[in-house]
């Protein structure tokens, strides 16, 4: 068996005893990507009714089907390679009446172009573990229409970097049963290492969901992590005219991302503000010289993000897009 494919089958066995987001129907909180959409549309001129939308790798659903339930216009087909998972995704589906939705076992890595041309692809907290996510991303590509969008949550490199440090100290004291999950999570509670950032931070009921959230979150069997300057070498190979960084998470908060120095802020919701950061008239003089990469990058050195939601755009797509937020820290890839 080749590397990735063994890789891939870590991830899967994984993923059959402790689905995620929850082995559980009855989990709350799980609304962020579907927040995500709706501040999207509130931004742009896209709507997001009537529209084919491709989530690849579902987990056990629970985040998909809310957007689905919202979204009762548009058709989607969410898949995983956990069969467990998807059985937890199905029934979730039965449970709240939705007959816009089917879900499939495929793997990213190979297939999904048979799957068709979507509006809109998303794939949240996947890429990362895949064993090639530049190879899964220019998969992801195929499966989407001349004006297709694609949304991507990433893991960040500089935010986690406490996360991994926690892993590793249980990869250590664990040694050579790395795969023994039961002990890890015992290791995890005895260290009193199952405080959760973004993503994994959700109101668990029980002992066996927060089970799956520490597996997910220190005990993974694959997950890359990225800073802007890696975002920016994956999208370059990924066959799209570019990308932006719409939101980063730092710790348990959410953030819109923005460059500028422009306070036209139309919503409430917090957002990235250099000026708050530099506060000196020089500094943000000097800041208003920069390109717009070394914009990224400053300001992904002053928030640390532990995590990145990126839209990555075809041209068509761009041209069709009325966000201005999302035009001005748009990087062009071609």
């Amino acid at each position: 068996m080749a590397k990735n494919d063994l890789i891939t089958q870590k991830v899967q066995d994984m993923y059959k005893k402790y689905p995620y987001p929850s082995p559980s129907t009855d989990v709350s909180q799980t609304n962020e990507l579907l927040n995500l959409l709706r501040i999207f549309e509130l931004e742009s001129e896209i709507k997001l009714e009537n529209k084919s939308i491709f989530d690849a790798g579902s987990g056990s659903g629970h985040r998909i089907t809310n957007v689905a339930q919202y979204f009762i216009k548009s058709n989607f087909i969410g898949i995983d390679i956990s069969e467990k998972s998807l059985s937890i995704a199905k029934k979730l589906k039965k449970l709240k009446k939705l007959n816009n939705i089917e879900f499939k076992k495929y793997n990213i890595m190979n297939g999904v172009k048979t799957l068709g041309k979507f509006d809109i692809v998303l794939c949240m907290g996947v890429l990362h573990h895949l064993s090639n996510p530049t190879k899964g991303l220019q998969m992801l590509t195929k499966t989407m229409k001349n004006d297709g969008i694609i949304f991507l949550y990433l893991y960040g490199k500089l935010g986690g970097h406490k996360r991994m440090l926690n892993k590793e100290i249980i990869s250590i004291l664990l040694d050579k049963k790395k795969s023994n999950y039961d002990l890890g999570i015992k290791l995890v509670r005895d260290l009193d290492l199952n405080k959760f950032d973004y993503g994994w931070n959700l109101n668990f009921k029980s002992k066996k969901e927060e089970d799956a959230l520490i597996v997910d979150s220190l005990l993974h069997a694959n997950e890359f992590l990225y800073d802007c300057n890696d975002i920016d070498k994956l999208f370059k190979k990924s066959n799209l005219y570019g990308y932006a960084i719409f939101g980063i998470t730092v710790g348990t908060k959410g953030y819109l991302f923005d460059t500028s120095i422009i306070d036209d802020k139309k919503m409430s919701i917090p957002q990235t503000n250099i000026v708050e950061k530099l506060k000196t008239n020089r500094s943000i003089s000097y800041y208003k010289l920069l390109n717009l990469k070394d914009k990224l990058r400053l300001i992904d050195l002053i928030y640390e993000p532990n995590g990145y939601t990126i839209i990555g755009l075809t041209k068509d797509a761009y041209d069709k897009l009325s966000n201005k937020r999302i035009k001005r820290n748009f990087v062009k890839t071609k």
